[in-house]
């Protein structure tokens, strides 16, 4: 238990972690863990001792733990598949005696409920063979041409960057606006109960509920400014995925922890037959740890 949380303590990058632990009352000195997404991080306030590529590696390493059973461990593509249709991750199918050439992935939303999705059926190892492939392809040209695969990822994601930053400032905007807003109906809230025109009670349920609005917006704001900072520094983030590039110079094959460092995951589509053939083909698309889709077949014809 010690150690799985030195693994994940953001203060070794540099942070200051509020509000992690709480009490049910001052009479009981019980701590209480309570869920991330209420801390409060404030970023950069001591120097850091572990990187944050290096800190993101160990994290999708210990997400993306592979539990045995009797049949062993689990394969390497474990939780990584998700169906590109209803977003669901894929159920690893395997069996007693069977060889990895057997093992294959299937819709978990079509094996829980028949009707809700089609299968999109497909083998493990095809999707290593394509991974292991793009992988290749993806790091050779980030790593012979870095100026031209910056170039592309940052022309990829403007556009859709400048809509999703142009639609967050907006909502942080209506966010601030609005707790402000409610101070002064609380205020006013506050008043009218001094004078007597709304009881406690009243004055009670109404101000908890705005009380939680400004909670709620609270952690909205906090979500929004972590994305815009994020958003705005993209750049870093392809530096992240050159850096990673540089570290694994020949990759030859695939495993639990090339595969977390590269990949944050992979969408598979529903086979479709092949007009006027017997032939069936699939779809996969990988979604790359800090440069999401890419798409360089054209460029590294350009440049071979």
């Amino acid at each position: 238990m010690t150690i799985t949380r030195i693994l994940e303590k953001p203060e070794y990058l540099g942070h200051t972690v509020s509000f992690k632990t709480t009490r049910k009352s001052y009479k009981n000195k019980k701590k209480i863990w309570n869920p991330k997404d209420e801390w409060l991080i404030f970023k950069n306030t001591h120097e850091a001792i572990i990187d944050q590529e290096t800190f993101d590696i160990v994290q999708r390493l210990r997400d993306g733990r592979r539990v045995r059973n009797n049949l062993g461990e689990m394969p390497i593509l474990s939780g990584m598949l998700y169906c590109a249709d209803c977003g669901k991750k894929l159920y690893q199918v395997r069996g007693k005696g069977w060889v990895h050439d057997k093992e294959y992935f299937v819709c978990a939303s079509y094996r829980k409920h028949k009707g809700m999705c089609t299968s999109h059926q497909i083998k493990n190892v095809q999707v290593e063979s394509i991974l292991l492939h793009e992988l290749k392809n993806i790091t050779a040209f980030a790593r012979n041409h870095e100026d031209e695969f910056v170039a592309l990822v940052m022309k990829k994601s403007e556009k859709e960057l400048n809509h999703k930053l142009k639609n967050s400032h907006r909502e942080l905007e209506q966010a601030k606006a609005r707790i402000t807003k409610l101070d002064t109906i609380v205020q006013k809230l506050y008043e009218d109960n001094l004078d007597g025109k709304i009881s406690d009670e009243r004055f009670r349920i109404m101000s908890s509920s705005y009380d939680k609005e400004q909670a709620e917006l609270t952690k909205k704001i906090q979500t929004l400014e972590s994305f815009i900072f994020e958003t705005t520094n993209q750049s870093l983030n392809v530096e992240s995925f050159i850096m990673l590039v540089k570290k694994y110079t020949d990759i030859k094959g695939l495993n639990a922890e090339i595969i977390r460092t590269f990949v944050d995951k992979i969408y598979v589509e529903q086979s479709q037959k092949v007009e006027g053939s017997r032939t069936k083909k699939q779809t996969i698309w990988i979604q790359w740890n800090y440069i999401g889709v890419l798409d360089i077949n054209q460029n590294t014809e350009k440049s071979a």
